[in-house]
């Protein structure tokens, strides 16, 4: 990708401490230099300075960012006059003009923070549309009951007639879902052969380290040369590339899978190739659990990663919850050492792939019944890696795309929680939602050229995967907004034009979705599960609607259509968990039943 593109555009979560668009002006002008004929698309600056607080106590800065280590170790705020992005290739530049906008936001929160009514952390006046975006509104407050599961759908009065009884208990249906045989005799022994090691190594690489990267690939590739030399070992490098074996064996390509189940798969060499690795791993873990550096981190998480690509959530929740454990001592190292400046921007990469990981599976699985869950993020923004790549420019742009979706919607969440739209004025749901959705369109047009969502179904299929993933993020944002107006219409106690606008737009983003990730249906990822979740719920919503007498008419005309996809996508993975297969019966039941009474 060429430098000098327009791809360079920063990605915006839509919020500023002042309530504004953040829009980081990105100077393009060439500057002189020797060579007549190198020109740079971003102009370097003088030399760098030191922080406020290291030239006042005229010791040496080190001049990292956004926080210089003297500063994190006297525990003071780390200002800097002028940025420098000089010691950065032109690639990361655009990048850091975003860090600098959100470091300044983050530095307004804390600072609130720290006033005397420090333990008040509740979300300001919704009348005021620059409060919904305010990185408070990222944290958890008093809630109501709101979930935005399968679950929260088929506790609705309109499906009471059903008596789902122990089918809403998620939790059961996981536990009961059979168990696969994890030892499988594959060899994984010092033996392993080189060849089917890098293969797996680069099927890793290209098809599930792009949607995370949380590892280093030249220090894989280390790890990968000792196992070579000493064999697959006992310790935590070992496990980390029994995990990526694993992942390796099961990655295919973002394209439709072959077959009329996924059991075909399952019964696949590839397939128990991947859980004797597994297996090997698991073995392993127990001696990282009193540990918690970045190599421990990075074996949850990615065990996590396999569990979800292999429909096993609630097993995958709770390695995410022990890699971001292992995260905790991260944010404030004991000492300088010259390692810590190499591995920093690995720590806040696997801190925040955790911590999304985490919340995504503890919001589905309804891991906190009474009140609404943390949502606290993190307190840091992932920095780039050293000598970003053309070729990777595009995998770190969507990272942090990814994460700034996640922001958004947490501030979503949060007001949702805190307030109903039959217990808040017409004006206030009217402006909150208007503005969320504004923050929402300028994410969107921030995004740089290789990663624009215009017309992604069609024509250029660059990135693909990358553009499938955030337009089911961005879709789960919209779904936030309009969702308890959905309630109320299913309800019958919707008021006004406005509010009656935002349902309608409710159902079309269950169609929208069904329709957008109808080529990923049979794809297996990290993400498989909570896609087969979210199209389920789309479906069970839009038949509440049909059996609502007057919703029924109003519905868009292709409701049943998007429906009956659903149904091919479930009985696709039928086979690999009981929630699914009962899914599959409740909408197969409720469809009969809308279709006799029509």
């Amino acid at each position: 990708m060429d430098p000098h593109s327009d791809s360079h555009a920063s990605i915006s979560d839509g919020a500023e401490p002042n309530g504004h668009s953040i829009r980081p002006t990105i100077n393009t002008s060439p500057r002189k230099r020797q060579s007549q004929d190198t020109k740079l698309a971003y102009p370097r600056k003088r030399a760098v300075q030191a922080c406020r607080t290291c030239r006042l106590r005229r010791t040496k800065c080190d001049n990292e960012h956004p926080t210089c280590t003297s500063c994190v170790i006297m525990g003071v705020e780390c200002i800097y006059q002028e940025k420098d992005p000089s010691k950065f290739d032109p690639a990361s530049l655009a990048i850091l003009q975003r860090f600098d906008a959100l470091e300044q936001l983050i530095r307004t929160s804390l600072n609130s923070s720290e006033r005397p009514n420090q333990g008040d952390q509740r979300v300001p006046s919704v009348s005021a549309p620059a409060d919904l975006e305010s990185p408070t509104l990222e944290r958890a407050s008093d809630s109501v009951s709101c979930y935005i599961n399968i679950e929260a759908v088929l506790s609705w009065p309109i499906f009471e007639d059903q008596d789902f009884g122990r089918r809403l208990d998620l939790k059961s249906l996981l536990q009961d879902s059979h168990e696969y045989d994890a030892s499988y005799s594959l060899s994984v022994a010092p033996d392993f052969e080189d060849y089917e090691a890098n293969q797996l190594l680069q099927q890793f690489l290209d098809n599930v380290h792009i949607f995370n990267p949380v590892l280093e690939e030249t220090k894989i590739k280390e790890y990968l040369r000792n196992a070579h030399l000493k064999g697959i070992s006992w310790d935590a490098q070992s496990c980390l590339l029994l995990l990526i074996y694993a992942l390796g064996s099961i990655a295919t390509p973002y394209e439709k899978a072959t077959g009329e189940t996924s059991l075909n798969f399952r019964k696949s060499r590839e397939f128990k190739q991947a859980e004797s690795l597994f297996f090997a791993a698991q073995k392993r873990m127990g001696m990282l659990l009193c540990k918690g550096g970045v190599v421990e981190a990075q074996c949850f998480f990615l065990a996590g990663v396999y569990l979800m690509s292999t429909l096993r959530p609630m097993e995958a929740w709770r390695m995410f919850v022990q890699a971001v454990a292992c995260c905790q001592s991260f944010r404030n190292p004991r000492r300088i050492d010259v390692d810590y400046e190499e591995k920093r921007h690995l720590e806040q990469s696997i801190y925040w792939s955790c911590f999304k990981s985490e919340l995504e599976l503890r919001l589905e699985l309804n891991i906190s019944e009474n009140i609404v869950s943390d949502l606290t993020y993190p307190d840091f923004f992932p920095s780039p890696p050293k000598g970003l790549e053309s070729q990777g420019e595009a995998v770190w742009y969507f990272y942090l795309a990814e994460i700034a979706l996640r922001r958004l919607g947490n501030r979503i969440l949060n007001y949702i929680y805190r307030h109903k739209a039959s217990a808040t004025s017409d004006l206030d749901i009217k402006q909150a939602i208007h503005n969320f959705e504004d923050q929402a369109e300028r994410w969107r047009n921030s995004l740089p050229t290789v990663l624009r969502l215009d017309g992604a179904e069609e024509g250029n299929n660059d990135h693909a995967a990358l553009k499938f993933i955030l337009s089911g993020h961005l879709l789960d944002c919209y779904e936030m907004m309009y969702w308890p107006f959905v309630i109320e219409a299913v309800h019958g106690n919707l008021r006004g034009d406005d509010v009656h606008s935002f349902s309608t737009k409710g159902f079309l983003v269950c169609i929208d979705r069904i329709r957008k990730n109808e080529s990923g249906f049979y794809h297996r990822h990290h993400g498989t599960w909570l896609m087969l979740r979210s199209c389920t719920r789309s479906a069970l919503v839009l038949l509440a609607a049909a059996r609502t007498p007057h919703l029924h008419s109003k519905l868009p005309s292709e409701w049943e259509v998007a429906i009956y996809k659903v149904f091919g996508m479930l009985n696709y993975w039928r086979e690999e968990s009981r929630d699914v297969l009962d899914r599959l019966g409740i909408l197969e039941a409720m469809m009969r039943d809308v279709t006799l009474h029509e």
